[in-house]
């Protein structure tokens, strides 16, 4: 599900800088990126799934490696993992999660924003 009202979208910044902000607090950065976009996933343990919040990055100059590279926030995704791999898109975000997902949010936007 994407979240389209967290305020994340358009949000820019250092690489290297945005990627401390992230690990902050508790997202890595996943295995898909190239020079151009990358993922940071933050796990979250529900009461009966394991849940991811990605938010999905792009670079409007230079290249990612660079950590004085420019890149951009897109909408953050909350996903649930289904055993054994995949991911699920269309998922509601459980009650117990909701104020964790909001705190991280705002924690990125008032380090980023």
């Amino acid at each position: 599900m994407e979240l389209t009202d967290a305020g994340l979208k358009g949000i820019t910044g250092e690489f290297g800088h945005v990627e401390r902000v992230m690990e902050q607090v508790g997202f890595a950065r996943g295995g898909a990126w190239d020079y151009n976009k990358a993922s940071f996933d933050l796990k979250l343990e529900g009461k009966d799934s394991d849940y991811y919040l990605r938010v999905q990055s792009h670079v409007v100059k230079g290249v990612l490696e660079d950590p004085k590279a420019t890149i951009e926030l897109e909408n953050p995704v909350f996903l649930r993992h289904i055993f054994p791999h995949g991911l699920d898109g269309n998922t509601e975000i459980p009650e117990e999660l909701e104020n964790t997902i909001q705190e991280t949010i705002q924690h990125i936007k008032k380090e980023l924003g």
